[in-house]
């Protein structure tokens, strides 16, 4: 079974900016998720990390109470952007 990741981008003033979710079977398939999304959606400015950024993946487990619902809420209110991604083995080229 597939474990829910939220991917964040952490900007150089430590703000987290929530990216999306996705499903993957553990951290290192998410991680090739992420991969995947940055190859395929280049255009992506949240998948463009300029100087001091990173991506912080986080396992809905790791969430406290009620913030994966928050989460999906505010991810249903934008217009646009990245769906969610399920990560699958060799899917990466």
């Amino acid at each position: 079974m597939g474990k829910r990741y939220l991917l964040y981008k952490v900007c150089r003033d430590g703000n987290h900016r929530l990216i999306t979710w996705l499903t993957a079977s553990g951290m290192e398939e998410a991680n090739l998720a992420v991969k995947l999304l940055r190859k395929n959606h280049p255009q992506e400015q949240d998948l463009i990390l300029g100087e001091g950024e990173f991506f912080e993946i986080i396992e809905e487990k790791r969430l406290k109470s009620g913030e994966w619902e928050q989460a999906m809420q505010d991810l249903s209110l934008r217009k646009g952007g990245l769906s969610p991604v399920v990560a699958e083995k060799g899917s990466i080229d």
